[in-house]
């Protein structure tokens, strides 16, 4: 094994080890149960249950007409923790199991790895929730990711929003998004 994989393989280690520590912070500020629907260049499905107090499951899919012929798409399952750092911020880390799907149209690829993400929520005024992340996917292809968002609160039940992500590998996606509250 060569020193950059063994670096890499031991930061995820560490991550995922210290993933679960959020889990045992105070009460949240932020729901973290729902069910989201959205247009990223196809259909988009995210929900996020809590079954231990701080720790999520998380799963989703979406799909990429990446041009040229070219779909995707993306499976992932996984967990997410979070923990208030002040009266309106919370940080969370995702540690998630990703299977990519590539249909070239003469045949389809996969490709399935993990990702290591940790980002901040913040209630920037009443209705809007900011949050931004940093993520590395560890795929055949590996890449890392900086993202944006932001959602009104329409209701207590629903929000309504978009991100903004770039990926080191990939054209820069925009998500328009529906979230719902449980």
């Amino acid at each position: 094994m060569n020193k950059g994989m063994k670096l890499r393989t031991t930061a995820l280690l560490l991550c995922a080890l210290l993933a679960p520590l959020p889990a045992l912070a105070d009460t949240p500020n932020f729901k973290y149960d729902w069910v989201e629907l959205g247009h990223l260049s196809g259909p988009y499905a995210n929900v996020s249950y809590t079954f231990l107090s701080g720790v999520q499951l998380h799963a989703g899919y979406g799909s990429l007409d990446l041009g040229a012929g070219l779909t995707r798409k993306d499976y992932e399952v996984g967990f997410t923790g979070e923990d208030g750092i002040g009266e309106s911020t919370d940080v969370f880390t995702d540690l998630l199991y990703l299977n990519h799907r590539t249909d070239t149209g003469t045949g389809v690829t996969t490709d399935d790895g993990y990702r290591l993400a940790v980002g901040l929520r913040h209630r920037a005024w009443k209705l809007l929730e900011v949050d931004g992340w940093l993520a590395h996917n560890y795929l055949a292809q590996g890449s890392n990711e900086l993202g944006l968002g932001a959602l009104v609160d329409a209701t207590s039940w629903l929000a309504v929003g978009f991100s903004y992500a770039h990926d080191s590998n990939q054209a820069n996606t925009t998500l328009l998004r529906v979230r719902l509250y449980f």
